[in-house]
C-alpha cells in the first residue's frame, strides 16, 4: 500500500512527537545538525525524501502490534501519558510504567512514573502528583515507540525489548520478585513474543554486567 503524502502540518507534528534530540533527528533524516535545528523552527523547506524517512522511522518504531498495542494505548490514554510526553518533549516512559501498561506485572506504580531522555536535559523529581524516576538514556532513540493513544493523542514508551532491558539494568530499583514477574508476563502473557536475541545483543552493548542481568531473567525463555 503505497504511503500517504505528509503536508508541513504532518511533518510538524511528527517533529513534536518524536521526541527526537537534534543529532538523533539529524541521523533519521540523513540531513546535518544545523538543518535539523532549522527544520524545528521552520527555517528550511521539507523534501519529500525527509518526510518518506520520517514516515519508515515512525512506522519502525511501532514494535508492539495487536492487542498488545490495543491494552498498551488504552491505557496510555487513561494514564495521561500524552500530557506527561508533551511536559519533557525528548523523554519516553519506560521500566516498571511500561511493563504495568502491557499486561506484564500485577506491580503497583505508587504514584511513581519512570522516564528516561538524554542525560543533559532537566529530571524534576516530581510532575504534578508524580514522583519521577528517570533512568540513564543510553542508546537513543533504540527502542522508544511513538505511538498514539486510545484517544489520538501522541506519546512514546519503551518497546518491550527495552523495557526488559531497563528492569533488569535497574533491578535495584525495582526488586528481583517484580522483575521477574514482568519477565514472565513479557513471555507468557503477551500476544508477541519479545525478541530474545536483539534484547541479549543490547544489553551485551551495555557491558558484561547488564548483558549477566538479563541472562538471569531471560534464561528460563531462551
Amino acid at each position: 500500500m503505497a504511503r500517504r503524502v505528509w503536508t508541513t502540518d504532518d511533518f510538524q507534528k511528527w517533529l513534536s512527537a518524536s521526541g527526537l534530540s537534534a543529532p538523533q533527528l539529524a541521523a533519521v533524516l540523513d540531513v546535518s545538525e544545523r538543518t535539523a535545528k532549522r527544520l524545528r523552527v521552520g527555517e528550511v523547506g521539507i523534501k519529500n525524501k525527509m518526510t518518506a524517512r520520517a514516515q519508515e522511522w515512525l512506522q519502525q518504531s511501532r514494535t508492539t502490534t495487536g492487542r498488545d498495542a490495543e491494552l498498551l494505548d488504552s491505557y496510555a490514554e487513561q494514564a495521561g501519558w500524552a500530557d506527561l510526553c508533551q511536559a519533557f518533549p525528548v523523554a519516553h516512559v519506560t521500566a516498571m510504567q511500561s511493563a504495568i501498561a502491557r499486561g506484564w506485572t500485577s506491580a503497583n506504580s505508587h504514584g511513581f512514573r519512570q522516564l528516561s531522555q538524554p542525560e543533559r536535559m532537566p529530571q524534576p523529581a516530581k510532575w504534578g502528583d508524580y514522583d519521577l524516576e528517570w533512568l540513564a538514556g543510553v542508546d537513543l532513540p533504540w527502542g522508544v515507540e511513538v505511538r498514539e493513544d486510545a484517544d489520538g493523542r501522541p506519546y512514546r514508551v519503551a518497546s518491550a525489548e527495552r523495557t526488559l532491558l531497563e528492569l533488569a539494568v535497574n533491578e535495584s530499583l525495582f526488586g528481583i520478585d517484580d522483575v521477574e514477574e514482568a519477565y514472565r508476563g513479557a513471555f507468557a502473557d503477551a500476544d508477541k513474543r519479545p525478541d530474545v536475541l536483539l534484547l541479549r545483543k543490547k544489553a551485551r552493548e551495555r557491558g558484561e554486567k547488564a548483558a549477566d542481568q538479563v541472562y538471569y531473567y531471560v534464561r528460563h525463555f531462551i
